[in-house]
């Protein structure tokens, strides 16, 4: 889902009306975050995970991300991954805003929402409880919502190689009907818009997607100059990936 000055990992179609709140008319201060270092990124927790009411939701989402921010050290290469630890994350118990991940990219965007601006050029972890949920479906949330930074912030949202991948992937129609993790011929997210094209694509190169291509084997047969084209950019090289030690 592309929100302006934000983007989401799903499609509006695929959240329930509950969780498209008014947006509020304040927002937590920094002091009520608890910085974390975790797999080498800078966490800002929101204090009401940690309290006792919300403890055990609080340390099953951290383990999580831990978990997923491990499995991403270990697949991209010391290069990129230095810069993806340059993007802060932010983790909240429930941010009405967003129904469960993004990348903000706009100060000015957030501050007309109601929302901390510090956040620009961070990802959120809007909704602990979504978070932990779809990421059985999602497995590679995190570096999806990362990816949207490296493509910001290190390759330009106006990147013209990703813009003429994306334009010919469109003209060939081969993403209009794919399968998606529960077995239902769908268009694939991909097909968003240049920036979902690329976090679609950087999931099934290091990890898996939730629609086909689903891995990296698949990725290179089904759209190879795509596939090249994220070799160059994570710097794999030919070999495909390789983890930092």
């Amino acid at each position: 889902m592309v929100l302006a000055g934000s983007f989401s990992s799903l499609a509006l179609a695929d959240v329930p009306a509950s969780h498209l709140q008014a947006p509020k008319s304040s927002y937590d201060p920094i002091d009520q975050y608890a910085p974390q270092e975790i797999e080498g990124w800078t966490v800002r927790v929101n204090k009401r995970l940690l309290e006792e009411k919300h403890q055990k939701l609080g340390r099953r989402t951290l383990k999580l991300l831990e978990d997923q921010l491990f499995r991403i050290a270990q697949v991209v290469p010391p290069g990129p991954l230095a810069k993806l630890r340059r993007i802060p994350i932010w983790v909240e118990l429930e941010e009405p805003h967003h129904p469960c991940m993004c990348y903000h990219v706009s100060a000015g965007w957030l501050s007309q929402h109601g929302m901390n601006p510090q956040k620009a050029g961070a990802v959120e972890i809007a909704n602990a409880e979504n978070f932990l949920s779809w990421s059985f479906q999602q497995p590679w949330m995190v570096l999806h919502e990362l990816s949207h930074g490296y493509h910001d912030q290190v390759l330009g949202f106006d990147n013209p190689e990703i813009r003429a991948c994306y334009d010919q992937a469109v003209a060939s129609r081969s993403y209009e009907s794919v399968l998606h993790w529960d077995g239902r011929k769908v268009r694939a997210y991909a097909l968003t818009n240049e920036k979902e094209y690329f976090a679609e694509t950087t999931e099934a190169f290091f990890g898996t997607n939730d629609f086909y291509p689903f891995v990296r084997s698949e990725l290179k047969e089904h759209d190879p100059k795509m596939y090249q084209l994220l070799e160059k950019f994570w710097e794999t090289g030919a070999g495909g990936p390789e983890g930092a030690p």
